[in-house]
């Protein structure tokens, strides 16, 4: 496996917990009270399994940088994850607002250096 295809696997995972991950937010925003699971559930998923793949590329095949800064953004935002599940979804507190936008805007950040490593990678790459 090779680094880019490490990251564009990982990011097209992340694209789709994204995708969940808006949903969630309007669902938070819009109503005044939790996401529904499943959706949550769903995300995470996507999430978890794109950051091992990233984790693994990290370990084994290595990347620039950028990429690594990106994967700790990444992980920051996978322990705001987990703290507005733990803390709040489960004990059935509402989830601050600035949490879930703090979330949020770590994972675009740390999803669009790894997008822009991976296309950094890509141009470079001697075929």
């Amino acid at each position: 496996m090779t680094a880019t295809m490490a990251m564009g696997l990982a990011s097209i995972l992340f694209l789709f917990a994204m995708i969940i991950g808006v949903m969630l937010a309007f669902a938070r925003f819009g109503k005044g009270n939790n996401p529904p699971p499943v959706l949550v559930w769903w995300h995470g998923a996507f999430a978890i399994v794109g950051f091992l793949i990233l984790l693994y590329g990290a370990f084994f095949v290595g990347y620039p940088p950028t990429a690594t800064t990106g994967i700790v953004l990444i992980a920051l935002a996978a322990i705001g994850g987990l703290i507005m599940h733990f803390k709040y979804d489960r004990k059935k507190k509402l989830i601050p607002v600035p949490l879930v936008w703090a979330h949020g805007v770590a994972a675009a950040i740390g999803f669009l250096m790894i997008i822009y490593a991976m296309l950094n990678i890509a141009d470079t790459a001697q075929i």
